[in-house]
């Protein structure tokens, strides 16, 4: 088993994913928000790129509950943002199309891999077990901010991979093991992203989504279909 990482989702075009499982890790908040809905009991969960996207998808279906943020904020006419204490028993059976500046768009740039999965660090030990139950070889993308680098999505990736023994590890993965082992999980709210949402007054979401391993769930997407529920 191998285990390979790409500090942005644009690295995934200069990585071949056939046969590998995708880990899309975007811990402020899609992946922990999507668990947080799913967990409520939200039927499924669909991604798409565009709000627009989002729109035209419900306006073909009006059941559908639409999701997601724009620079952190609930998109105007969305039902839910993107906070993950949004989401109580209003989602129970009920499907969500989301939609996000970082999350969701590493979910769809990883749709060559033979399975995508999403982990958060609520569901870090969870997401370590499922691959390990798997032994297929898995690429872990950090959804980053805008486009970069972030620091919380890299840890929680190195933590993952620190749970997988025995395994072939690429260079960018050991770079991550080492900033989940050197880093305090409690200094990632320090992280620009996190400092993003704690300047909103989101110190709770912030809270929420540090807090590791509280959740035995890992969320999956449906290879044929695109929508992610519960493994």
């Amino acid at each position: 088993m191998q285990i390979d990482l790409t500090f942005t989702p644009a690295e995934l075009a200069y990585c071949d994913l056939r046969g590998k499982i995708a880990v899309v890790i975007d811990v402020f908040r899609f992946t922990t928000a999507a668990l947080a809905a799913l967990e409520a009991g939200a039927a499924g969960i669909y991604v798409v790129k565009e709000v627009e996207e989002a729109i035209e998808l419900r306006a073909k279906d009006p059941r559908l509950l639409l999701a997601g943020e724009r620079r952190a904020l609930k998109v105007p006419g969305f039902d839910f943002g993107n906070s993950p204490l949004e989401f109580t028993n209003r989602v129970q059976g009920r499907r969500i199309v989301w939609c996000t500046t970082n999350g969701t768009n590493a979910v769809t740039m990883a749709a060559a891999a033979d399975e995508v999965i999403l982990a958060s660090l609520r569901s870090a030990a969870a997401a370590a077990e499922y691959l390990s139950a798997r032994k297929k070889d898995c690429i872990l993308v950090p959804a980053g901010l805008r486009g970069r680098y972030s620091l919380e999505d890299t840890w929680c990736a190195g933590y993952i991979a620190r749970q997988l023994e025995g395994c072939a590890v690429s260079d960018s993965a050991q770079t991550a093991m080492c900033i989940a082992e050197h880093w305090s999980l409690r200094d990632l709210s320090a992280a620009q992203h996190g400092q993003v949402l704690l300047g909103l007054g989101m110190a709770a979401d912030v809270e929420y989504c540090l807090a590791l391993n509280s959740s035995p769930n890992v969320i999956r997407q449906d290879p044929l279909s695109g929508w992610c529920t519960l493994a």
